[in-house]
């Protein structure tokens, strides 16, 4: 599989076209914009995040076009997302420098369904305060 895959955006207006690749390029995505009736985008994308690139380019009036030219839409996903390549982790999930004992502590409490006397006492759905009884009255 190629390392990029090109998605293409045509827009109404060329200014719109313009304000999308400068949104795309500072954000790390290879836009170019190419010349013809309309004014189309070229975004490359390079192992990188598609949702992105297609909300930039929507939210400037952008429309996806897909061309026999291009690569079909499962090859676009499994390039940007590479499920079977590997599992993408976000580091702010990992934790390696927690002890054992931190995250089996976390998980005793929080499967302990019955209330202690301490949560009860916060507890305001008690019947310790005033409030109209049900029911129809004539």
């Amino acid at each position: 599989m190629n390392n990029f895959v090109p998605i293409f955006f045509e827009f109404e207006h060329e200014r719109d076209a313009l304000l999308a690749l400068d949104t795309l390029e500072e954000l790390g995505y290879k836009p170019e914009l190419l010349d013809g009736e309309r004014a189309t985008l070229h975004i490359h994308l390079d192992e990188q995040e598609v949702t992105s690139a297609l909300e930039i380019a929507q939210s400037h009036g952008g429309r996806f076009v897909e061309s026999k030219s291009t690569q079909a839409e499962p090859a676009t996903f499994a390039m940007a997302y590479d499920l079977e390549g590997s599992i993408r982790i976000p580091a702010h999930t990992v934790n390696e420098d927690w002890p054992d004992s931190y995250a089996e502590a976390q998980a005793s409490t929080n499967n302990d369904a019955v209330p202690s006397e301490e949560e009860a006492v916060f507890d305001p759905s008690s019947d310790d305060y005033n409030h109209f009884s049900p029911g129809i009255r004539i």
